[in-house]
């Protein structure tokens, strides 16, 4: 069975990479439902547009066994600050009766995991999604060095830059002061990205991809070893 050690349930923005990353690297035997919700784009107000739409999305799920329901959204997880998350996941429990998650809550579980929190963080969002990711990273014991917004703003644009743009922005930055550098935001393709970003800028990488999809297997009681995508997978 493809669901034999695990189901998880995501949903995510229309406009992201979420069910290439996730059935490319989950071991055998986890399998994937995905829910869609329209996405107006990464500021404040879209992002509050989105949540708005995740019980609706949650009671999909509500006839069939999941171990956990993700809502695959960092940004949109985080809007409107500390706490945010964990409203996210009663919501999503509520709904369908399963174990919830988010990807915000994820990050913050990897930090966590790796005992470090110190952080040079890289998003596609505008400057005002930026600072509101920022107070809840801090807000929850999380100390961001900066923040750094690479441009891809608008709906169709920020979602698809090549993973080549990803790795030069990333080196640009000043890492001075981090422990740990973060890509946030699961709109972007990462995981190729984990074991070269922690090789050449020589700390560890946590990516949203990465972060949900780790999170999510432990939370199912799944602790395999992944290769290749950087130092969280090796906890």
């Amino acid at each position: 069975m493809y669901s034999l050690r695990a189901r998880i349930g995501v949903i995510a923005p229309l406009d992201d990479q979420v069910e290439y990353a996730f059935n490319k690297y989950a071991p055998e035997g986890v399998s994937f439902d995905s829910t869609r919700l329209s996405f107006p784009g990464p500021t404040p107000e879209g992002l509050i547009y989105l949540s708005d739409q995740l019980e609706e999305a949650a009671r999909m799920y509500k006839k069939k066994r999941h171990d956990v329901v993700l809502f695959g959204c960092t940004s949109g997880s985080c809007i409107k600050g500390y706490g945010f998350d964990k409203e996210c996941i009663e919501r999503i429990e509520r709904a369908c009766g399963w174990p919830g998650l988010t990807t915000s809550t994820a990050v913050l579980e990897a930090f966590r995991a790796l005992g470090l929190n110190r952080t040079v963080v890289m998003t596609p969002y505008p400057e005002e999604t930026n600072q509101a990711e920022k107070k809840f990273l801090e807000d929850n014991g999380i100390t961001v060095t900066s923040i750094t917004g690479v441009g891809f703003n608008r709906v169709g644009e920020y979602s698809h830059p090549g993973k080549a743009f990803l790795y030069r922005q990333a080196k640009k930055l000043k890492t001075e002061g981090a422990e740990v550098f973060f890509l946030s935001c699961m709109g972007l393709a990462t995981m190729e990205l984990v074991e070269i970003l922690e090789e050449d800028l020589g700390m560890p990488v946590i990516t949203s991809h990465q972060a949900s999809l780790w999170s999510c297997l432990r939370h199912c009681r799944v602790n395999d070893k992944i290769d290749g995508l950087g130092r969280l997978f090796t906890i």
